[in-house]
């Protein structure tokens, strides 16, 4: 892909030239926002925030100056890094996130891309993993709480959470999700 054609087309409001975007970028975009967010909002917010990236790209592609870039990834990498910031300070209240949603995955549910790969990779944790990282993460419990809940000790909480995390960052790395800093 020509980057200054695609540009030029995205500056003349060519939707094909976004979907072309969208494809081609839509991984790593995906990749910044969950890296700037987790933790913060669920993976369906991400989602809009990822929407969100591509639609301010498209409503200010005539901003895009070509002779500073020649690729559109540091272009878009920055946007989404500035968009995800912007998300995480509004400080998103975490919703209500029960362990079971992995065996009731929705059509809807699974026709984001990330949220897949993140549940696949959840799956292939043991489930107390899977347990504790749904109640610290997703519903905001604190050691303390997952500990007395499973009737563990809070070293044991935290190990499992150490542990949960870099299996899981290993799985996302395996199933192509890449761990940017």
């Amino acid at each position: 892909m020509n980057y200054v054609d695609l540009v030029t087309r995205l500056k003349r409001k060519d939707p094909k030239a976004l979907e072309e975007v969208i494809c081609q970028y839509n991984a790593y975009v995906a990749t910044i926002v969950f890296n700037t967010l987790e933790g913060f909002t669920d993976i369906l917010d991400m989602q809009a925030v990822i929407n969100n990236i591509f639609f301010t790209l498209w409503e200010n592609a005539e901003k895009i100056d070509i002779q500073n870039y020649f690729d559109l990834k540091p272009y878009l990498g920055a946007m989404a890094r500035n968009i995800s910031l912007n998300e995480k300070k509004k400080n998103i209240s975490h919703l209500p996130f029960d362990e079971h949603i992995l065996l009731t995955v929705s059509d809807e549910f699974s026709k984001i891309e990330l949220r897949e790969m993140l549940l696949s990779a959840l799956k292939e944790l043991r489930i107390e993993y899977q347990i504790v990282l749904i109640k610290f993460y997703f519903q905001g419990k604190t050691i303390k709480q997952i500990a007395k809940e499973e009737d563990q000790s809070e070293s044991t909480i935290k190990t499992w959470l150490k542990r949960s995390r870099e299996k899981l960052k290993i799985l996302l790395k395996k199933g192509g999700f890449i761990y940017e800093n």
